[in-house]
This record gives C-alpha cells, structure tokens and sequence, in this order.
C-alpha cells in the first residue's frame, strides 16, 4: 500500500510538468506596428465575379530578363530557418508566403519575424475552408482571408499583398476574382524546382540540376537569358533548405540575378494597406526603389556531404490535376508539421505507464 501511495503522490507530481510541455507554445507577439481598427467586409449581394482567370491573371515572370525570384510556400518551418542562413551567407533575398496557420507557435512565428528583418519580401498561403469556396459567401471568405493576413500583420507590420492559393489549379474562378477584387496579386511560376521530389539528403543536390537544364535549354533555344518565378516550398519534407546552397551557386554561375517578387514586378508597394479593402497599397526601405532594397547573389559553401538539414525522409503527399508545382504540401494540421494532438497522446500514455514502472522496479 505504501508503494501505491508513492506512486500516486509521483503522478500527481508529474502530471502538471507533462502536461505543460505537451500543450503548444502559443505566440504572443508584440506587432512591429500597432494594428488598425479591425476591418470588417461590408453586406454584400451573392458574388457575380465569374469570369475566367487564366495564367495572365498571375505573376510568372519577371520584368527584365535575367531576374529570377525564388519563392517558397508553406512555412515557416525549421527548413526556413536553414534556408535564413544560407541566404544571409549569399547575401540574397527570395519570397516566403506565410501559412499564418503555422504563425500561433512561437518559434514558427518567430521564424516569419526574422525573414522579413532580414529583407525578404512576405507574401500569404491561402486555403480555402475545407477547400472549398461552396456553402460560404463573399463576406465570410472575405473575412477569412482578412484574418490570415492580419496575422501576418501582427508580425511583420503591413499586410501581404502577394498571395499563393494553395493547391490553386483554376478551378475556383469565384475564390480567385474575389481575392483580386480585394487587392491581392496572385503568384503562379515559370520554373517548378520539384524539392518535394528531391526529397532527401541524397537526392537534393539534384535540385539545382532543375534550374542547370531549364537555363541550359533557355540558351540554346534563343541565345538569350529568360526570367522566372520559381515555385519551392520551405517544409521539412522537402529538399529546399539542403539544396539551397547549390542551387544559389548555379544561379551565380549561370549569370541570373536574385530578386524578390517586388523586383521581380518592379512594384514599389509590395504591401496591403487594408487586409480587405481595395484602398491601395504601400512600401517600405527593403521594397523595391527603396534605399535598402537588395537583389543579386554571391557564391555559398557547399557540401554535399552536409546531409539531411531541412529535408525529410518522405515526400509531402499532392493530389493529381493540380497546376504543376503546387498541391504538394499537407493542409493546415497535416503531416508537415508536427501537430499538438500527437504530443498531448505521447504525455497522456507516459503519464498512465509511469505509475506501473514505479511500482515495478520498487517491488
């Protein structure tokens, strides 16, 4: 009996302990400016924005030859923070869309703060509500997306302009005129550098040969450089963080020159000023124009025998028919990231197996 007793007085000792580190870390940023006045989307009629939208209604390309503007969906993550590094080491700057799922957590959050300190241009991930735009109205789409990118705001200060849809394919003509509607750009690419494929430590390396061959075609098809909008995704489970480095360096040498997307569209207000509204737009030092605006590149270390930082041993599961390129990442909660269920069962199942191990090794 007294062994009972010290093992319950044991589990009642631990619980708060396990409990408290299996729950998430939740954010609590101080935005970098103090938000506006909430928006809130006025009444409106049932949506008649119909019309199609085509590849020209999104941002492919740059506007001089020679630029190409990385951008990476999905983040941030533990692979944006190695991709930080070897960016500050090339002294270039690429685009990340936030999920602003992800932004709850501190260290995600955190992650977000220090790519924009660090110049690079923030744009959004968006996902549609159960990925689908049927049974929601104008205004709570508005107001959903509104909400993301007030997240985003809390952060960083401004409200993103460029938006990536999440696994867009075209087919959600009322979801794309409306976000056109409220001012946002929409991103597509010219040049998918499949790091959802080359998915490993092994295989990432073969990243760069993406880029060696489109450019190598691109020369000898017109003898000229082109412009691109590459499409990366900066999660675990992919190769881009391990395969940056490589891939920076046959960007150097093949003669392109690393832009952000504001660059990339010489667009001097790569910012919202309302997350609804369509009342115009804003810059900053770091946009394009600006005194602290950045672009080119220079060569990075790199090892091959590095292995394994940002990159997961599986790929991140994709559907067919989607754009190429896109779709290749989990929805928000998916196998991407870590969620805080799994953590809360693995404390629950230590804290009910602890008692019995006591109990054990005492008789």
């Amino acid at each position: 009996m007294r062994f009972l007793h010290s093992t319950l007085a044991l589990s009642a000792l631990v619980a708060p302990w396990i409990v408290s580190a299996a729950a998430p870390e939740e954010a609590t940023p101080s935005p970098a400016v103090a938000p506006a006045a909430p928006t809130t989307a006025p009444a409106t009629a049932p949506s008649t924005a119909t019309g199609p939208v085509t590849w020209a209604d999104f941002v492919t390309s740059c506007q001089t030859p020679g630029q190409i503007a990385l951008t990476y969906s999905e983040g941030p993550s533990e692979a944006t923070m190695a991709m930080l590094e070897t960016l500050r080491e090339a002294d270039a700057k690429v685009t990340f869309f936030a999920n602003a799922t992800w932004l709850q957590y501190m260290q995600y959050a955190g992650v977000a703060r220090h790519a924009h300190m660090d110049g690079h241009l923030i744009g959004m991930t968006y996902r549609l509500p159960s990925d689908t735009s049927t049974g929601h109205t104008d205004d709570d789409l508005k107001n959903d997306i509104a909400r993301h990118s007030r997240t985003i705001q809390d952060l960083i200060g401004v409200y993103p302009k460029y938006m990536k849809v999440h696994e867009s394919n075209l087919k959600d003509v009322r979801l794309l005129n409306l976000v056109q509607s409220m001012g946002y750009t929409l991103v597509g690419f010219n040049l998918d550098e499949y790091d959802y494929k080359y998915n490993t430590a092994a295989t990432a390396p073969q990243i760069a040969d993406v880029y060696n061959a489109i450019f190598s075609k691109q020369m000898d098809a017109f003898g000229r450089r082109a412009s691109y909008v590459v499409a990366g995704y900066d999660v675990p489970s992919t190769g881009a963080a391990a395969g940056l480095p490589k891939v920076i360096n046959t960007i150097q040498t093949s003669g392109y020159d690393m832009v952000r997307l504001d660059g990339c569209a010489n667009d001097k207000t790569p910012y919202k000023k309302d997350p609804i509204l369509n009342n115009g737009y804003v810059g900053d030092a770091k946009s394009f124009g600006g005194a602290d605006y950045k672009h080119g590149q220079k060569a990075v270390t790199y090892n091959p025998n590095a292995g394994g930082k940002g990159v997961g041993s599986s790929p991140a599961g994709g559907n067919g028919g989607t754009a190429p390129g896109e779709g290749k990442s989990s929805q928000d909660g998916g196998s991407l990231k870590k969620s805080a269920a799994p953590r809360t069962m693995a404390a629950v199942s230590t804290l009910l197996v602890l008692p019995a191990l006591v109990c054990a090794y005492l008789l």
